[in-house]
């Protein structure tokens, strides 16, 4: 790790200070210089990494160095100062430092690039130093809407006025002329120069308020440079005030020919014509081989399930990265992000197994994974301490894994896709590690469709302007894409056309039939393994419970999984399964995309085709038997009357599926491409799926947000940047922590002893520490009258003497009333 460093005597401080020492007195306190030389020391290396074509590096690192320097001047007034070392810690209106602060950034930018000292580049022009205003404005908080954020009453300026003048001067003057050894051009600030400046903002920023009300920037340059300007602060903010420290990437010394000596010595040849593992190695060499256009920037990559698209989509991913740092001579990482919790161990295992192949170690620095339940550890291989791992404090872990301190990061989609659409200061700060990147989207279908034309958009613009590679990864892939600016890794074509290991029947004989009817005429052959598919957790508990009592000498080789059963449990079982321990399988939504089983026969309640499709990938993944079949049918609930695939799915969607399925008695996996594209075609003569910026649906409506830097609106009815959730929230669930066993005895006996912690921010702290293994117990399920102990308002929990009660050991949480899909 490589400090950073101040340039000034420390004998000769101003005397003003950023943050309290630890206990919070003046003894540690952390200068303000020392603050605000090392924040832009960190903000100019972050920018100088970057090679765009929004904008050249030299003017992004001015803007961003000189932004960060200057971001928390305002902390330099006696209110603050007081403020600092106050144990009450009361906020008042003469303490805020934010407001003064931008307007400084703001005055300083402006009168540098009036003297010529900022090569202003052209598409900013006259706008540079108000989009560093909003950085500045919000680094403590969220981003607004421009108009918004532009709002000075007359009360804001008597504010700053009051502010500049309870400045001690002398004081002023030596913090100015300490931080000019980072930036000499900033050496010209005094007290007198901040109030011209807020004396010029006054009429100044009403100009730009009404300009940024006619903003309508479609190639979204201005919502890229906010966000990056924004990010970077925070980034380097929030690093140098919690680690003080340049974090070191090595450098990732792996190519795809590593891949491949992987790929050869881990799969066993086989020698008959199209076998799976003659299908994989095809598809490898077609698509490492595959030419890449430096002018087109997106990549799909679409095969059947089974045939090895993880470790494909990764080795061409290396293939891009060495092309793009060797052209743009800066180092591109790699971003592989996924939609489900289930699959994200999977395929960092698989791409851990390749490292480790390599001779690499497994550090954070070299592959991170993150989303909300990750384990809040990181490490790294000490080169000056004989190569001894250093394992980093709780505080310094969260920062670095949220900030996506890594060569490879795998992540999920919410955590990607939020990171870009946000207002939030928590998600944004790792925006700018999204530039310089290869991004592979595994599973893509999985994005909801009505964000398929905001993505489409979204992903073209990134490649624009950040300098951003997109491979897309999926054995159905959707409208995501326009096929004219993308290049296809392989031809899909040739792996579709050549594989038989499934047929799909949409059987008519179990068309909407009830669960107790369905399982008595269900012919159960004693060899085969089955896996069924459900679309609601209580058809799936239902559905086990009557194949259990069919079939009571099987109860052993039977099992259920839902997001009612814990999560620690659920992997378990999906360790189970992959290794064949059951003969029958009972699972909602959650086993259909990307995890690695393998049944003789696939049964699927109706969904959308491309669920199916998903769900067919399950039977007979390794080709080893005969032809597996894959049985679409229709159950009814008998308790409300209506299909369970009416509880979760668009009824447009299940009709389009429906008059498709019903023109074949039969589909041969051969043909599995060809139909899925008819759906989607379909789906957009109905207008299920926007296509253009006429059709003035949900994609376009954020779109238009973005171009109008639109982050928040006061109008429910207007979306905003700052609205965007990939998965919507489910206010019918609560979360409920099961004592299922000892080990989550004693997890609750921890967290209990952490809620008593008085200190809000070291009671965040302790959490950190348990909150993977807490979550491993923690599921959500309908708000129903079976609801378990409150505890202090914070999560209802299920204490082991009442386990029977709540929680059943096989199929969960025992739920009363009504229930509803979870994935």
């Amino acid at each position: 790790m490589e400090r950073t460093f101040s340039c000034f005597d420390n004998q000769n401080l101003s005397g003003l200070f950023s943050h309290p020492g630890k206990d919070g007195g003046i003894e540690g306190a952390k200068p303000l210089e020392v603050h605000l030389a090392n924040t832009s020391i960190l903000a100019n290396f972050f920018a100088s990494e970057k090679k765009l074509a929004l904008c050249s590096t030299k003017f992004l690192s001015q803007i961003a160095k000189i932004t960060a320097l200057l971001h928390d001047i305002g902390k330099a007034t006696s209110f603050f100062q007081k403020y600092l070392f106050d144990k009450k810690k009361i906020k008042r209106r003469l303490t805020r430092h934010s407001l003064i602060s931008a307007i400084c950034v703001w005055g300083t930018l402006n009168r540098l690039i009036e003297e010529k000292k900022i090569q202003e580049d052209k598409v900013f022009e006259g706008f540079t130093a108000i989009l560093a205003f909003f950085a500045t404005l919000k680094h403590h908080g969220d981003l607004e809407a421009a108009s918004d954020m532009l709002l000075l009453s007359e009360d804001d300026i008597e504010l700053c006025y009051e502010q500049i003048e309870n400045i001690e001067k002398e004081k002023f003057d030596t913090l100015i002329s300490n931080i000019s050894c980072v930036c000499p051009e900033i050496g010209f600030l005094t007290t007198d120069t901040l109030k011209e400046f807020v004396e010029h903002a006054k009429d100044s920023i009403k100009v730009f308020k009404r300009g940024f009300r006619k903003l309508f920037d479609t190639e979204m340059k201005f919502f890229f440079m906010l966000n990056l300007l924004y990010s970077i602060l925070l980034d380097a903010d929030k690093t140098e005030a919690i680690f003080g420290t340049l974090v070191d990437i090595p450098e990732l010394n792996l190519s795809y020919t590593d891949v491949d000596s992987f790929r050869r010595r881990i799969f066993k040849p086989e020698n008959f014509e199209n076998s799976i593992k003659t299908l994989r190695d095809r598809a490898f060499e077609e698509a490492i081989n595959c030419e890449i256009d430096e002018n087109r920037r997106i990549y799909t990559l679409c095969l059947p399930t089974g045939l090895g698209k993880t470790i494909i989509s990764f080795a061409f991913a290396l293939k891009l990265r060495e092309l793009a740092q060797n052209k743009f001579g800066s180092k591109f990482r790699i971003i592989y992000s996924l939609p489900f919790l289930s699959i994200i161990e999977q395929n960092y295992n698989a791409i851990s197994q390749i490292l480790s192949f390599c001779g690499l170690d497994i550090t954070s620095d070299i592959i991170l994974k993150h989303h909300h339940l990750s384990d809040i550890v990181y490490k790294t291989k000490d080169s000056c301490q004989d190569n001894q791992e250093e394992i980093f404090d709780t505080d310094v872990a969260k920062l670095l894994i949220e900030g996506w301190n890594s060569n490879i990061i795998v992540t999920t989609f919410v955590q990607f896709l939020e990171s870009i659409l946000t207002n939030k200061n928590s998600n944004m700060r790792k925006f700018h590690r999204i530039a310089n990147s290869i991004i592979i989207l595994d599973e893509v279908q999985a994005i909801n469709s009505e964000y398929w034309f905001l993505c489409k958009n979204l992903f073209e613009a990134l490649c624009t302007s950040l300098n951003c590679y997109i491979i897309l990864s999926t054995a159905t892939m959707p409208f995501i894409v326009d096929k004219s600016k993308a290049i296809s890794i392989v031809k899909p074509e040739n792996y579709f056309d050549k594989l038989c290991r499934t047929e799909l029947y949409f059987d008519t004989n179990f068309s909407k039939i009830g669960l107790e009817e369905f399982v008595a005429n269900f012919e159960f052959e004693k060899e085969q393994t089955y896996l069924f598919v459900t679309n609601t957790v209580s058809s799936a508990k239902n559905l086990y419970k009557l194949i259990n009592q069919r079939l009571p000498d099987m109860q052993h080789k039977i099992t259920i999984l839902t997001t009612h059963i814990i999560p620690k449990e659920r992997l378990r079982r999906i360790e189970q399964i992959k290794n064949k321990k059951y003969k029958i399988v009972i699972s909602t939504q959650l086993i259909e995309a990307g995890v690695d089983v393998d049944f003789d026969h696939v049964i699927r309640d109706i969904a959308p085709l491309d669920s199916i499709i998903q769900a067919a990938g399950r039977a007979n993944r390794e080709g080893k038997n005969a032809k597996s079949k894959v049985t679409v049918v229709e159950l009814v609930s008998e308790e409300r009357g209506r299909l369970f695939t009416t509880e979760v799915y668009d009824s447009l969607l299940i009709d389009v599926t429906r008059k498709i399925l019903s023109q074949f008695q039969k589909v041969d996996e051969s043909k599995f491409a060809e139909l899925i594209l008819e759906y989607y075609k379909e789906l957009v003569r109905r207008g299920v799926i926007e296509t253009t910026s006429d059709d003035r649906e949900t994609s376009q409506k954020f779109l238009e947000a973005i171009y109008r830097l639109l982050y928040t609106s006061s109008d429910c009815e207007t979306a905003a940047i700052g609205s965007f959730k990939l998965i919507q929230d489910e206010p019918y669930k609560v979360d409920v922590f099961v004592e299922a066993d000892e080990k989550a005895k004693i997890i609750w006996q921890r967290f209990a002893k952490i809620c008593e912690i008085k200190d809000i921010f070291e009671r965040k702290k302790r959490f950190l520490e348990i909150r993977k293994s807490f979550y491993d117990y923690v599921i959500s399920v309908p708000k129903t009258d079976n609801i378990p102990i409150n505890f202090e308002n914070i999560i209802l929990y299920v204490p082991y003497s009442q386990l029977t009660d709540f929680y059943d050991p096989m199929t969960g949480f025992k739920t009363k009333g009504e229930s509803y899909l979870s994935f």
